[in-house]
């Protein structure tokens, strides 16, 4: 008798299983679709593979501890149904058929999906689940889109993914070069544009015969940021000013914060509360990746706290800085909002601050992330500790030697900021 996770129509068994005959480099096995007809199975690839202990061999499914296991369980019931209807369809024809029959009538009926029509889909998804950062740079990338086709002349809604080509990739990258964009946003938006484009062959909407990243690379564009630390002098003139007005304090301390407070960027300031200071330390998860960060407060780190404590404190839940307000920014969207709007009026206010303290650089919130790196790196901290770069490229290499900074060699570092 066929179990519940089984397809059983046409005299056809359709089941997606785990593969373990084979093992792939990274000691997972694909998930394969099995067509099971007159004792004859036939294999086809999902493209997908997973641990074996993320796999559940009895219900034919994902365990609950499988990454991303309701967008494999959605991909797994788009290939079963696929295959199931091309096996229904071939059982109505009222002729004998194999299931090297049903594999290949399935592979001419791969729906034609809308990439703008998936985009949507994926961004509801990542609204749900609270990724409100990749969520933002996924609309970045449909409003590029939705521009590029309408200039074209062409109907954005109708755009498909087996129209993404590389040739279509370089017009499109053409085409952001004429408009001025840097090298840097180019890169992010066709890193998403190929997360996106990912995540469809995942769910089964394209094939990945079509993937047009195999060819154009995301290598291609230049990520050398330019140098953009400033001096500890500099640093000092700031932290010397004296703002007029609140917006302009708060832009200064925000910067002046970062700077001491190991590079920590603008969203995790954003949501830092009285409860990530204890002790002369700050501990704190970074929203992006996760990692747990634990440092020593610097005299003048511990200053600012010392400002805004009676300003904000209305308990250890309460922000340190005031962005946000839990009874007005509840939802991930009005927070999404929130900081995107306060981070729109900081880095304006940057400038300015650089004009009073005599900075020629351009200030803004990366600047103080990038002049704590290389600080620390002119202190005497080797560059495999921190990078001077520390940014999207090398942002990960660090974070993995700052999850934790219990160790004297940090702390001693620390103190010659």
């Amino acid at each position: 008798m066929a179990k519940a996770t089984d397809y059983k129509d046409s005299d056809a068994l359709v089941k997606v299983i785990l593969y373990k005959s084979k093992t792939l480099a990274d000691g997972s096995h694909p998930l394969m679709v099995r067509i099971t007809k007159d004792r004859q199975r036939k294999y086809v690839s999902t493209g997908l593979s997973l641990q074996l202990k993320h796999w559940d061999d009895k219900k034919a499914e994902p365990r609950r501890n499988c990454p991303d296991r309701l967008l494999v369980e959605a991909s797994i019931n788009k290939w079963k149904a696929k295959f199931t209807e091309a096996a229904s369809d071939l059982k109505q024809e009222e002729k004998p058929f194999s299931a090297l029959r049903v594999a290949a009538k399935a592979a001419k009926s791969v729906r034609k999906v809308s990439v703008l029509g998936f985009i949507d889909e994926y961004n509801d998804r990542l609204n749900k689940e609270k990724r409100m950062g990749t969520a933002s740079t996924v609309r970045d990338i449909r409003r590029a889109l939705v521009r590029y086709e309408t200039d074209e002349g062409r109907s954005p809604e109708k755009l498909l993914f087996t129209e993404v080509t590389p040739g279509y990739l370089d017009d499109f990258r053409s085409t952001l070069a004429e408009r001025g964009l840097a090298e840097t946003s180019m890169a992010v938006y066709f890193r998403t544009l190929r997360l996106v484009y990912n995540q469809a062959i995942k769910r089964g909407l394209v094939h990945d015969k079509h993937y047009p990243f195999r060819e154009f690379k995301v290598s291609q564009f230049d990520l050398r940021t330019r140098k953009r630390a400033i001096s500890k002098e500099e640093i000092g003139r700031i932290v010397d000013l004296k703002p007029e007005t609140a917006r302009l304090q708060l832009a200064r301390d925000l910067f002046v914060f970062s700077y001491y407070g190991a590079g920590i960027n603008f969203v995790d300031m954003a949501y830092l509360t009285w409860n990530d200071v204890q002790n002369g330390r700050l501990r704190y998860e970074r929203k992006k990746t996760g990692h747990l960060f634990n440092f020593k407060l610097s005299v003048i780190a511990q200053q600012i706290l010392d400002y805004y404590r009676p300003l904000t404190y209305k308990g250890i839940d309460a922000y340190v800085f005031p962005i946000l307000d839990r009874h007005r920014h509840q939802t991930p969207k009005q927070v999404d909002n929130r900081i995107h709007k306060i981070l729109g009026q900081v880095n304006p206010d940057l400038k300015v601050i650089a004009q009073m303290a005599g900075v020629e650089v351009v200030l803004t919130t990366y600047v103080a992330r990038h002049s704590f790196a290389t600080a620390l790196k002119y202190s005497g901290v080797a560059t495999a500790v921190i990078s001077e770069a520390m940014g999207h490229q090398t942002e990960s290499i660090t974070q993995t030697y700052l999850a934790s900074f219990e160790n004297e060699l940090i702390d001693e570092a620390f103190d010659n900021l």
